[in-house]
């Protein structure tokens, strides 16, 4: 298993996006960052837009959290691991935003902000580099705003909507998506509703995610015999 050090490549570019941010919500550079410490190579790559902030008992500051120590982040993260599980796979968790924010309809009025558009873009690259840099199995997109971010919903003239600049396109003999360009090219792409939470997946759904991840992996290792 070959894990890629998040903390270790990009803490100092992280750190200069908030340290050189200038959008209008101060606070929102106050409560600090959460990004995983690291990322797992070629497994399954489970794809959100940013971490939460609680009103009850908030922990302002900057953190490299791990999802596998962590237990107050386990409830959000076990159906990850139920995957996994089922699977056979291991997998990684990334989050395309890292400032801290309960509301995601929040994300649409900071784009409006002054310099809001560019603090979004400088994590969404950094994002795309660690994407890379995971080269990732199978990559299930459970947010439909990390969609968007990730450049699946621009315009035929490409003039909106590119942000991180992925496309895909639907492949019948796999039953979903795969990029079709960047040099992830050909790598399954699930997307999928919010895996916890009041809009999550039904468990009739869930299931059928599952027994889809197994069939593309049966098919992935067939044909790379």
């Amino acid at each position: 298993m070959e894990k890629i050090s998040i903390k270790e490549l990009y803490k100092n570019e992280i750190e200069k996006i908030w340290n050189n941010a200038k959008i209008d919500n101060t606070d929102l550079i106050d409560r600090g960052y959460v990004v995983h410490d690291e990322i797992i190579k070629n497994a399954i790559l489970f794809i959100g837009i940013n971490p939460s902030f609680p009103k009850k008992n908030p922990t302002p500051g900057n953190h490299f959290v791990n999802h596998d120590k962590n237990e107050k982040l386990y409830a959000y993260f076990k159906k990850f691991q139920k995957i996994a599980t089922e699977t056979e796979q291991l997998w990684s968790h990334l989050d395309l935003l890292y400032f801290r924010e309960t509301k995601q309809k929040y994300i649409w009025e900071l784009l409006k902000e002054n310099n809001g558009g560019d603090f979004v873009y400088e994590q969404l690259m950094l994002s795309k580099e660690m994407i890379f840099k995971a080269e990732p199995k199978i990559i299930v997109v459970s947010n439909t705003l990390a969609r968007h971010f990730m450049g699946f919903e621009k315009s035929e003239d490409r003039k909106n909507g590119v942000w991180m600049d992925f496309d895909c396109s639907f492949d019948n003999d796999l039953g979903t998506h795969r990029l079709t360009n960047t040099e992830l090219k050909g790598t399954p792409v699930f997307f999928t509703s919010m895996l916890t939470g009041q809009r999550a997946l039904d468990n009739g759904s869930f299931d059928r995610l599952v027994w889809h991840i197994n069939f593309i992996l049966k098919k992935l290792n067939t044909s790379n015999s």
